[in-house]
């Protein structure tokens, strides 16, 4: 049973004189139990449109979304009691209290009443706003509020988590407790969605991605199968002592020398038979997410 599946998922606009938009185009992928999926793309790729479907917030045009098996269109309330989210826009109720606003969607997600307040304890510690419980939501600055909203989120303890650019506009502390949260929830079993325009986030995060451009998934897939599809299959290495003879093929790049990778196992032979104690260090070439995006986004 997956957390998250669609099947051929489109949702057009039409709007009175004009031509038809197409935001989401035919979109079909899977995230697996227990993942970091990464939804990947440029602005206008069609993210936003498809997190709000998956959400419930819309419904698609055509095409099937279900989570853990439950139809989003056809049940979307025993849907959404899989799903927490945190949404790209801050949004806070703003005349109640932090603790007024855990207490509430800790109700309105049925949390037990008897659990309720140790479920909003254990979300204010982890999101070090134990301090600021008894404050009103509005007098917060924009990176408590954005803790506020994962705590929202995480209250009911959901087995599907959207993090949609949960670190937009952190500063860096932040964002790296956030980081420390996704891979916690992630090692509990958490199944996670995120997004984000920082593509090192991504890198340091997920496990698989889905590259979305116009609507369309441009690629998708576990994110090391990728690396190794768009890496330029090299090995580099240095020499302490460089003017020595080489084996065919290899070619200097400034204080390196590389040679198209054969197998990583027989080149690693190959060079400490022929270098020897020569050899001070070695690396294979592997494409970043950045480069890949850049690829196949140009």
């Amino acid at each position: 049973m997956n957390p998250l599946s669609l099947r051929n998922v489109t949702k057009t606009y039409k709007t009175q004189g004009k031509p038809l938009i197409t935001a989401v185009n035919d979109v079909s992928f899977t995230i697996e139990p227990g993942s970091i999926h990464g939804l990947l793309g440029p602005n206008g790729a069609g993210k936003s449109t498809l997190i709000s479907m998956i959400s419930g917030m819309q419904a698609p045009t055509s095409g099937s979304i279900t989570l853990f098996d439950v139809d989003m269109v056809r049940n979307p309330e025993q849907a959404k009691g899989f799903l927490g989210v945190v949404p790209q826009e801050v949004v806070v109720e703003m005349a109640f209290t932090v603790q007024e606003v855990l207490y509430y969607f800790s109700g309105m997600y049925g949390v037990p009443k008897a659990q309720r307040q140790g479920r909003i304890d254990h979300a204010l510690e982890d999101l070090q706003l134990s301090d600021k419980k008894d404050e009103k939501a509005k007098t917060l600055s924009g990176g408590m509020k954005r803790r506020l909203m994962i705590a929202k989120a995480m209250i009911h303890q959901p087995k599907f988590l959207i993090l949609d650019e949960p670190t937009a506009g952190v500063d860096v502390a932040l964002r790296q407790r956030i980081w420390d949260i996704v891979r916690r929830l992630h090692a509990e079993g958490t199944t996670i969605l995120f997004t984000t325009h920082y593509l090192e986030e991504a890198e340091q995060l997920c496990d698989t991605i889905t590259l979305m451009n116009h609507g369309a998934v441009i690629k998708e897939g576990k994110l090391k199968d990728i690396q190794k599809e768009f890496s330029q299959n090299s090995i580099h290495f240095e020499l302490y002592d460089q003017n020595v003879p080489h084996p065919e093929g290899v070619h200097r790049t400034g204080s390196e020398f590389e040679f198209p990778m054969r197998s990583l196992a027989e080149d690693m032979e190959m060079l400490t038979k022929h270098y020897n104690s020569n050899l001070k260090a070695i690396r294979s070439e592997a494409a970043s997410l950045e480069s890949i995006f850049l690829t196949l986004t140009a």
